[in-house]
């Protein structure tokens, strides 16, 4: 088979150090047992901003709630990295740039494509919000949806990763790895909703795709210095790091009232294309089942009268940390499965039970919520045990979007006692402890970079 060139040039004297070791005797190889959709430039591009824009739409109705689990555990969270953190990928690239690394254009050519994304990117942002008029959850303006300041971080993670990523994926995850940072924190911060965040980031994609797509039909190649063709290896070792989110709930609940959130970092080193070891740190909300009837019927404190009375429990969060053997079967060129054994320990988080009704002043008959805490609770450490299997379709040679679902079973033993907010010191004599088993189990997507 004949070399590969473009306009002209052979591929063995542009080709990105990544490929070096190929020499001049490289050919094209076609990729094999993909379908004709997977292969599809476009498609493959938009796979991930369109399963983000899905996500944003579909979490619109959930936004409240997502926003209450922020409050129930970093009420107070206040940080301004993250405006600078979204402009974090592009110093990347000016800084390779320096040190020599050869990237896939010249710098000029970069800066059209940098401009061009920040272009497409501001143009979409600022007509979506300054059309929907969106109200901030800490209710300072109507120009929450979509962020721009997540927008900007995945416009420019992308901008790293188009340039470098094929040199080392690992430019790649730093990028995507700040700019989740951003978004995440402009939730911490208050600042937007959930869907905010996921549409801005679809947008940041798009903008930098849209740019490059543009420039490359201006000057008729895929790079300065890029061969223009795909090398379709298979994967020797799927080591890798990811991010994952999902629902969970559980299993021993035959019915159960509402679905907790997990997210996910996790990561894996292979020793060969069978067998890894793999680690996770998980973070779970998990919210009680409450059906909101009152539970006494109204009573009388000295000065009010409590109306409506009814339970609250706060939702428990719990930490994992987890560790253990992984087994990897290729099924195909694209299709990866992967199961698990882990075992490691969980972290609870402290919380109240309460009651919850509307307080009536009995000199002035004045309604007002109110919350009375009688219960404070404590999760002791312990010891988990999971299990899970994810599924996952290549979206480039070493980018994934998989399907997961993982069982976690856990004891948990708690340590209760009266609330110090409301009786005091007076009732600390007083102490319970008891146990019940958690048998979580959960489904979502799964990011995945490949590192090898």
């Amino acid at each position: 088979m004949p070399l590969c060139a473009i306009q002209g040039v052979k591929a063995y004297e542009v080709i990105p150090p990544a490929y070096s070791m190929l020499g001049e005797d490289t050919t094209c190889v076609k990729p094999s047992g993909q379908s004709y959709l997977l292969r599809n430039e476009w498609v493959s591009r938009g796979i991930a901003p369109a399963t983000l824009l899905t996500a944003g739409f579909l979490t619109w109705g959930e936004r409240k709630d997502v926003r209450a689990v922020r409050n129930r555990y970093v009420p107070n969270f206040s940080n301004r990295m993250d405006d600078y953190l979204q402009y974090l990928p592009v110093l990347g690239v000016a800084g390779l740039n320096m040190a020599g690394q050869q990237g896939r254009n010249g710098w000029k050519r970069q800066t059209f494509n940098w401009g061009g994304s920040m272009l497409i990117m501001g143009t979409l942002v600022n007509s979506v919000k300054y059309t929907s008029k969106v109200m901030r959850p800490d209710g300072t303006s109507r120009n929450s949806f979509p962020s721009g300041h997540t927008a900007t971080a995945f416009m420019n993670a992308t901008f790293l990763h188009k340039e470098y990523g094929h040199i080392n994926p690992l430019y790649s995850v730093a990028g995507y790895a700040s700019s989740s940072y951003v978004g995440a924190s402009r939730s911490l911060n208050n600042r937007h909703w959930i869907s905010d965040i996921l549409v801005g980031a679809a947008i940041g994609i798009i903008s930098t795709e849209l740019s490059y797509a543009i420039v490359d039909h201006f000057y008729d190649n895929k790079g300065d210095y890029f061969s223009g063709f795909m090398l379709e290896d298979e994967i020797n070792k799927p080591s890798y790091l990811s991010a994952r989110i999902g629902y969970s709930f559980d299993v021993t609940d035959a019915d159960p009232e509402v679905l907790g959130v997990e997210s996910t970092l996790e990561g894996a080193y292979y020793f060969n294309r069978r067998w890894g070891i793999s680690a996770e740190a998980t973070f779970g909300h998990y919210p009680p089942g409450q059906d909101g009837r009152n539970v006494v019927d109204d009573f009388e404190l000295p000065d009010v009268i409590i109306r409506n009375p009814r339970q609250d429990f706060q939702s428990m969060g719990m930490l994992y940390f987890m560790t253990g053997p992984q087994y990897a079967k290729f099924m195909g060129s694209i299709f990866l499965l992967q199961a698990k054994l882990t075992t490691g320990m969980t972290i609870g988080t402290t919380g109240e039970m309460s009651l919850v009704g509307i307080a009536e002043d009995k000199a002035t008959g004045i309604k007002s919520d109110i919350t009375l805490p009688f219960v404070e609770y404590k999760a002791r450490p312990g010891i988990a045990f999971g299990s899970g299997v994810t599924f996952t379709a290549m979206m480039t040679p070493r980018i994934g979007l998989s399907w997961f679902i993982d069982y976690k079973y856990t004891k948990l033993t708690f340590d209760i006692k009266p609330s110090g907010k409301t009786f005091g010191d007076q009732l600390d004599y007083i102490r319970e402890r008891t146990s019940f088993s958690l048998n979580n189990m959960s489904s979502g997507l799964r990011f995945t970079a490949f590192l090898n």
